[in-house]
């Protein structure tokens, strides 16, 4: 008389069989190089898509954004580090109209407001000539994008010391001049 016990398999025997007559030990293995595949496959396309535009994905949820990159040669390394502008519903303008011209502070505030810029009360200022966005530490990226909305390539320079104004609440200001 045979044994029943002896056809059945046993575990952790060479030849022990899943119920479909496969080896246990080659699906295990063949699910690893399958989750191995996959990992690998998504690393590439995350390389893909991040290569792409340089600039981050999403909002950004008005948070400015951190990105450094390190390279390494031999035995220097390098690391820069930027981060992005704020956007305009974070920065808030004063304009101060310097120019002369009856009104100019108003409408350059009303063109920056509706660009999403939050703005204090324009004022006048005393004559120069020129127009120059001042910024404040920190905000320096923020008022060169404004600089470019003024248009006319004012200067951009950073608040002077006593600050003009009115200015205590603003990130930068627009002084206009002729």
């Amino acid at each position: 008389m045979t044994d029943p016990s002896a056809s059945e398999p046993r575990p952790g025997w060479p030849h022990a069989t899943s119920p479909s007559g496969r080896a246990a030990g080659s699906s295990a293995a063949r699910g690893a190089v399958l989750i191995g595949i996959a990992v690998i496959i998504g690393i590439v396309l995350l390389q893909v898509i991040d290569a792409g535009s340089g600039e981050p994905i999403g909002d950004g949820g008005g948070a400015s954004t951190e990105t450094t990159t390190t390279t390494t040669t031999g035995a220097s390394s390098t690391t820069s580090t930027t981060t992005a502008a704020k956007p305009p519903a974070q920065v808030s303008l004063l304009v101060l109209n310097g120019s002369g011209r009856s009104g100019a502070a108003t409408a350059l505030t009303n063109t920056l407001k509706a660009k999403g810029y939050p703005t204090l009360t324009p004022a006048d200022a005393p004559a120069r000539t020129g127009t120059v966005v001042y910024f404040k530490p920190g905000s320096d990226r923020e008022c060169a994008t404004v600089a470019t909305a003024v248009g006319g390539s004012p200067k951009v320079e950073a608040i002077p010391s006593p600050a003009p104004t009115g200015s205590e609440n603003a990130s930068c200001v627009v002084l206009l001049g002729s």
